[in-house]
């Protein structure tokens, strides 16, 4: 029996691809998304994933621990992120690429050249420094700039590229909004 080599059931680079693949914007399913990133918080966050972990009655395990950041910050739902990645080398890695990306990409990422770190005492700000831009702030930013469907997928890879924090998104949303007025 020949067997086909493959990485592991909780490799984050392959979950990423099966994410992005069942995302809307990349031509998936809404609830397929929703669903695909369930199952990979299923799969990935328990200790020992047993076959009576994916029985239909069974409900994955809540740690009390995670159930603040669960609710506050779905993963499934954002750009995979390293909450202890340096703020401000995210930062300039964006400003960075601006100018290798075409526009209207360019002009997005130029807006976060004043998004400073914050200190822990920022409450929200600096908890959005933490987690992942959702793919719902990124689509606001690029119908902000009447982007067509593609220009927000290939947006959606350059924010994962990075990665765009929460923040980020926020910042440049801001900032276009703050200009439209």
């Amino acid at each position: 029996m020949t067997r086909t080599p493959t990485l592991p059931i909780n490799d984050r680079s392959m979950w990423r691809r099966l994410v992005a693949l069942a995302h809307p914007d990349a031509g998936g399913d809404h609830e397929l998304f929703i669903w695909t990133g369930t199952l990979r918080d299923v799969v990935c966050n328990s200790k020992t994933a047993t076959s009576r972990q994916f029985a239909e009655d069974t409900e994955p395990t809540v740690h009390p621990s995670r159930q603040r950041q669960a609710s506050t910050f779905s993963t499934a739902d954002r750009v995979s992120f390293d909450q202890f990645a340096d703020f401000e080398v995210l930062t300039d890695r964006a400003v960075t690429m601006a100018a290798a990306v075409a526009e209207p990409f360019g002009y997005l990422l130029r807006h976060v050249v004043d998004c400073y770190p914050v200190s822990s005492e920022a409450g929200p700000l600096y908890d959005q420094q933490l987690c992942g831009a959702s793919y719902k702030s990124l689509a606001a930013v690029g119908h902000s700039v009447a982007m067509t469907k593609a220009e927000r997928v290939q947006w959606y890879r350059i924010a994962e590229a990075i990665p765009l924090s929460q923040r980020h998104a926020g910042h440049i949303f801001s900032r276009l909004k703050r200009r439209a007025a």
